[in-house]
């Protein structure tokens, strides 16, 4: 019995040794050695669920080529095709130091016939001068200039309308799309089973890790339909409560005639409102009624680029103009979306469910009602939840009350 004792304890104090050697090790490798703490091996430690070595070291040679600036098929003659099958739309403010970046990994895809509409925002660095020199060397670049800035869902909006490919995919200024493969596996993944909407995975970087930031469902999922595809707007908390809308446009290849369709029956106060935070909600929502079909494809194509060198010039130029006056900019989206949301109501239980959490967890804070600018919005939203009849009798007390103060 002492004996067995003794040989647990052992076992225990190897376990912990081993342990404590590996965690040192890891700890040196970070402090006297970052290269080689890896995209790979980090990613290899969160996705344990699954085998991704072999994509993700693609996708690691690939990031290397586009931070190097290699372009793999610079010897390639790319032509204009006035018919494009994808058009990448890229929305632009102050983005001259990410632009090179961004584009690269597109001109990095195997398939060509694209187009690459950019939409300039009122920039006010000199992105302009950039996109045109770049455009002397690929003529499928398109560029579009916004008079003055007039905020994201605008800009997204209007280089949608004034793509012509077959399928749109947006793309941020400061993110990049990988591997070399993406455009083609996704065209022909949407040919293949007629899809209206092909969603795939997105990586979040952070100097140390990738994470998931947009969960795809089983790689064998199906095809999903009517109504069924109205429920993709919606995210749960554990206890099955609705916390927040859950659509985001760039990690959707979408047809372009479902976008317009989209477009089409969304009020143009809301489109040509600045709405630079949360936009997507408005023609994500719209998607979810409109799209006949849907599918999620098990792979990540998209890499959201959170580590960039914030000191820099360019980029702590554009940090400042994006942070000015940031909340009231949140809150002015967010109330206009809860407008959008009770106008444009199905009365699903989804939307009834919706339309009750944003009451109470947001529109009760004082926080998006204490400037001019939001005060009178919360007015016609708050007013807007008085006339819904889901709302309970307490709550509509207590809008009542918060009106008679305002």
């Amino acid at each position: 019995m002492n004996h067995n004792k003794i040989s647990r304890e052992d076992k225990k104090y190897l376990f912990i040794k081993v342990l404590t050697i590996f965690i040192l090790f890891e700890i040196s490798i970070i402090l006297f050695n970052p290269k080689k703490y890896s995209f790979i091996k980090n990613i290899e430690k969160t996705f344990v669920f699954r085998n991704l070595y072999t994509e993700l070291k693609d996708i690691q040679n690939y990031v290397n080529d586009i931070f190097n600036g290699t372009l793999i098929d610079k010897d390639v003659k790319i032509y204009k095709n006035f018919n494009p099958k994808i058009s990448i739309v890229i929305t632009i403010y102050n983005g001259e130091a990410y632009l090179k970046t961004a584009l690269l990994s597109i001109q990095n895809q195997n398939f060509k016939d694209i187009e690459i509409v950019m939409v300039d925002d009122g920039s006010k660095d000199n992105s302009i001068g950039l996109i045109k020199k770049l455009m002397r060397t690929d003529p499928r670049i398109v560029l579009y200039k916004n008079k003055e800035n007039k905020g994201a869902l605008y800009s997204k909006t209007k280089g949608i309308l004034l793509s012509k490919g077959k399928y749109v995919l947006l793309l941020d200024e400061d993110d990049i799309l990988v591997p070399r493969n993406a455009f083609t596996t996704l065209y022909n993944e949407a040919e293949k089973y007629d899809l209206d909407i092909l969603r795939f995975g997105i990586l979040m970087s952070t100097p140390k890790i990738f994470i998931i930031r947009a969960n795809i469902t089983k790689p064998e999922s199906p095809i999903i339909f009517q109504p069924e595809l109205s429920t993709l707007m919606y995210r749960y908390d554990s206890n099955g409560n609705i916390k927040q809308y859950c659509g985001i446009l760039t990690n959707l290849f979408v047809k372009k005639s479902i976008y317009l369709k989209a477009i089409e029956q969304i009020d143009k106060k809301y489109l040509n409102a600045k709405i630079n935070f949360n936009d997507d909600f408005f023609i994500f929502y719209k998607l979810t009624k409109i799209a006949y079909n849907f599918k999620d494809i098990d792979r990540y194509f998209y890499i959201v680029l959170l580590n960039w060198n914030r000191t820099e010039p360019k980029i702590k130029f554009r940090i400042e103009e994006k942070i000015k006056n940031q909340h009231n900019l949140r809150c002015f989206a967010f109330l206009n979306y809860i407008e959008f949301i009770l106008k444009n109501t199905d009365d699903s239980f989804y939307d009834k469910k919706f339309a009750i959490f944003t009451l109470n967890n947001l529109l009760l804070k004082t926080s998006c009602r204490s400037n001019t600018m939001n005060k009178e919005k919360s007015k016609i939203v708050l007013n807007l939840f008085l006339e819904n009849k889901h709302i309970l009798e307490k709550d509509k007390k207590e809008i009542k009350k918060i009106l008679k103060e305002m």
